[in-house]
């Protein structure tokens, strides 16, 4: 699963002119609600992303649609070395605060691929983030952004638990 999907990822990269990414999650946690109780936990390993976006219209000279999707290669890990990865598709609006500066917002679904959600029958869920992208080059940039990505668990007799696992990200990316 995971050679295919890098692999499309790939060829898609080399016939767009997008921006193709490498993140880094920081500080992430998870929190769950079950039966309107929630806990939260700090996980003991961040979530390496690789993934790919690609404008689809200038809506101003500041402001742009963008279209997106990121795998996470290496997913967060809590202490009993418990997986949470996602692949995550998505849509992004960026305004440029000015020439080297950029803010962005995405919304998108989050679809679990660790074999411990899968496993146990996670649904598709939620993808929010927010941050901000500065231009080092024409070519490099470095981004800052908090993302949120959620899935809901089916535990049997009418139970769910709903998760959501949040992180800071940190992310070079290369404009093709």
């Amino acid at each position: 699963m995971k050679t295919i999907i890098t692999t499309i990822l790939m060829i898609s990269v080399s016939l767009s002119q997008g921006v193709v990414y490498m993140d880094l999650g920081l500080a992430p946690e998870a929190e769950v609600e079950v039966m309107g109780l929630s806990a939260t936990e700090e996980l003991e390993t961040g979530s390496v992303s690789i993934g790919y976006y690609h404008p689809v219209y200038q809506v101003s000279d500041n402001m742009g649609l963008f279209v997106g999707s990121s795998y996470e290669v290496m997913p967060a890990k809590d202490d009993d070395d418990v997986e949470f990865g996602f692949m995550v598709l998505y849509g992004s609006l960026g305004y440029a605060i000015s020439d080297q500066l950029s803010a962005w917002g995405s919304l998108g679904m989050s679809i679990p691929t660790s074999s411990d959600l899968t496993d146990g029958d996670a649904e598709n869920g939620t993808h929010i983030g927010m941050g901000v992208t500065y231009s080092a080059t024409e070519k490099i940039g470095v981004a800052l952004g908090y993302v949120v990505n959620s899935t809901s668990v089916d535990m049997g007799e009418g139970l769910s638990a709903d998760w959501n696992f949040s992180k800071m990200t940190l992310s070079l990316g290369y404009r093709l």
